[in-house]
């Protein structure tokens, strides 16, 4: 396996970078498989050309490796932190995007998310993000759809800053700020339910959104797939029918190993059909032309029946 990246922190804005020199020589197939392109790694029958896996869902059983499975875990080729950075192949359809997947389909996805967060967790890391680069322009180096598990020895920044402001928040008013911004969506709401999901009030992306369980959950794995499974397709599919073909990413976000204060896990949607500016990446403000409202009524108009 290609040596993973160094954590580094910035002394005078306290940041954190992944300097990781050898993920440039990762391949990339996001322009399409045309004649002479090579093998998809991520394909059935292909599985001899990524590290040997580490999960996967096999119903018939057969040697790991192998033809036959479902779900399919390796350690990502070109990691940014070695032994902690996977890739989870949620098909071997080359084709098989989230949520084209049957509800008991994308229910086994998010068995194996749970599960391979909590291998990660149970063996040392101070976190893990899960994150889906979706469509060119978005992150993904190849086109065969798929997700990343990044666990890292330190909690990120973007998850430090939550679970300060979840705290903050529940030491002013006795509650969940994630179980109140839900509740009082409004206009802003897309779907109720067990699971729902909303536009936030200021939002960083154009069509940003966010679903959570409506009872008060720290850790996913404690979610139940089977009834986050059908939210959790219906809103993908809303998005990308509302966005077209601009790239797409989302990261789940859910507890720290250590937990020590008020936490609700959430999956953050962020529709990238504009560009970051100077301002944005200088002050840390994001400036957005579509308002909340406006794409709430989009993804709601584009909801696929349940």
């Amino acid at each position: 396996m290609t040596q993973g990246g160094d954590l580094r922190r910035n002394p005078v804005s306290g940041g954190l970078a992944i300097v990781a020199p050898a993920r440039a020589s990762r391949p990339a197939d996001t322009a399409g498989r045309g004649a002479g392109a090579p093998p998809c790694p991520f394909c059935a029958g292909n599985e001899a050309l990524t590290p040997p896996e580490v999960d996967a869902v096999r119903p018939a059983g057969g040697a790991p490796d192998g033809t036959g499975w479902r779900v399919r875990v390796v350690p990502n080729k070109y990691p940014a932190l070695a032994g902690r950075h996977e890739v989870v192949v949620h098909a071997p359809d080359h084709g098989a995007e989230l949520e084209g997947l049957a509800d008991e389909a994308l229910a086994e996805v998010i068995r194996m998310w749970r599960r391979r967060i909590d291998a990660q967790l149970s063996s040392g890391a101070a976190a893990v993000t899960l994150i889906g680069n979706l469509g060119a322009g978005s992150g993904a180096s190849l086109e065969h759809p798929h997700e990343q598990l990044f666990a890292t020895p330190v909690v990120p920044p973007v998850l430090l800053d939550e679970l300060l402001e979840m705290e903050r928040y529940r030491n002013r008013y006795g509650s969940c700020v994630v179980c109140d911004e839900a509740e009082a969506a409004g206009e802003r709401s897309v779907l109720g339910g067990p699971f729902p999901a909303w536009v936030p009030a200021a939002t960083r992306y154009n069509g940003e959104l966010w679903l959570a369980p409506a009872a008060h959950e720290p850790d996913f794995r404690t979610a139940d797939p089977a009834a986050l499974a059908p939210a959790f397709r219906r809103v993908l599919a809303a998005v990308k029918a509302s966005i077209g073909e601009a790239p797409l990413n989302f990261w789940l976000h859910t507890a720290p190993a250590d937990l020590r204060g008020p936490f609700h896990w959430h999956v953050e949607f962020a529709p990238r059909t504009s560009t970051l500016a100077g301002f944005e990446l200088g002050s840390g403000i994001h400036v957005v032309t579509r308002a909340p409202e406006e794409a709430a009524a989009a993804y709601r108009d584009a909801l696929p029946s349940a």
